[in-house]
């Protein structure tokens, strides 16, 4: 008991601390963990970034992105101590692919690889920046294996890896928005198998969907078998939801904020009007739903053991609360559809209670918490 006491006691000083960082073009999402109490948040928040310093996931004014990063290292603290981050990419400038290579050994998958990304990525190996994971079968006996690879331009990884480290971080991640939400929703293994042992990955057969409603944009995963194996994003977010309103009704940009967090698809609500300005965007994202679906029962249910079809749906991201969205959507795509829980399976990992953060909150910091889990698998 001593021991494990004095062991726990020089943790504290041993252990990197590493922060989820969410990164968009408005805004960073952080979180972090407690380096001993595993499951303790001791520090999240969300910081403003100036319009034009990131445009489209492309880094426009290097110097003024990393002073935001440095506000956001002060913000979680331990000035003078080195702090690891998990930091998302870019989702816009990502290639996520399912490819099919043979049944090799493990150490032979890598060369198999590369003539698969030069086939289904248009950009030279060379300039990529990627890395894969092997989806292991949950049936005997097949003769191949699938791996999902997710490659970036070498010029937009380095730009962030720059940024992070002359802000005072250590990158000790990197990855896709979706595969940190889904990390968090549904404990979804990272797409780096090479880099570490996962202990979280959830290997379900179950096919699902995970729907992240940001500011600018609606980020869609599929993920199967424990991996996220298929993204796609519209063009729908917040701003949108609150540019209709506010033409439908005449009213401020305030007050549309206001009437889109308490009244949503209210189908009565304005003589109608409400729900006539919204349904078309809410139309929009569940037919991109539906192909999704579509596409993934005509191309991707092939993988070993998993789902024929699309089990449910989990809603996160800010506008996620969006009054009535789950039953419009349930309706349209017939499957069900519920908020995310950003703490999925980590009651089972600690003893110590998960602080109390608002659910219409935690919705909005999940892919952050996913990145601060993917930061302790990576210690």
């Amino acid at each position: 008991m001593i021991r494990e006491r004095v062991v726990q006691w020089a943790d504290r000083f041993i252990r990197l601390p590493v922060a989820g960082l969410d990164i968009s073009d408005r805004s960073i999402k952080y979180v972090k963990f407690s380096p001993v109490r595993r499951g303790v948040i001791e520090s999240f928040g969300e910081h403003a970034v100036a319009e034009g310093i990131i445009v489209e996931g492309r880094i426009e004014r290097m110097l003024d992105f990393i002073a935001a990063l440095r506000e956001v290292r002060a913000l979680l603290g331990s000035r003078w101590r080195l702090m690891g981050a998990a930091a998302s990419l870019p989702e816009e400038k990502s290639f996520l692919r399912l490819v099919q290579v043979p049944n090799v050994k493990p150490e032979e998958i890598a060369a198999a690889l590369r003539w698969q990304i030069e086939g289904q990525i248009p950009l030279p190996a060379e300039d990529l920046a990627y890395d894969y994971q092997v989806i292991e079968p949950l049936i005997q006996g097949v003769d191949h294996r699938d791996v999902v690879i997710t490659a970036y331009p070498k010029g937009v990884v380095d730009s962030y890896v720059r940024a992070l480290k002359e802000a005072g971080f250590q990158p000790v991640a990197l990855e896709l928005e979706s595969q940190a939400i889904a990390r968090a929703a549904l404990g979804v293994a990272p797409a780096y198998e090479r880099l570490v042992q996962h202990s979280m990955s959830d290997k379900s057969p179950e096919g699902a969907i995970v729907v992240d409603m940001g500011r600018n944009r609606t980020s869609i995963a599929v993920s199967a078998a424990g991996s996220v194996l298929y993204t796609v994003t519209v063009p729908v977010g917040g701003r949108a939801l609150e540019q209709a309103i506010a033409g439908a009704l005449g009213v401020s940009a305030e007050e549309a904020v206001s009437i889109k967090k308490e009244q949503g698809l209210a189908r009565d609500a304005h003589e109608g009007k409400l729900f006539a300005s919204l349904s078309p965007l809410a139309d929009m994202l569940a037919g991109e739903l539906a192909r999704t679906i579509a596409y993934y029962e005509d191309h991707i249910a092939h993988i070993h053991g998993g789902s024929r079809d699309i089990k449910r749906m989990l809603l996160s991201g800010g506008d996620a609360n969006l009054p009535g969205l789950d039953t419009y959507l349930a309706s349209r795509i017939r499957i069900p559809v519920s908020a995310a829980d950003p703490f999925h399976g980590m009651e089972r990992a600690t003893p110590y209670p998960i602080p109390e953060i608002p659910k219409n909150e935690s919705l909005a910091f999940a892919a952050a918490i996913g990145l601060a889990r993917r930061g302790q698998i990576e210690k």
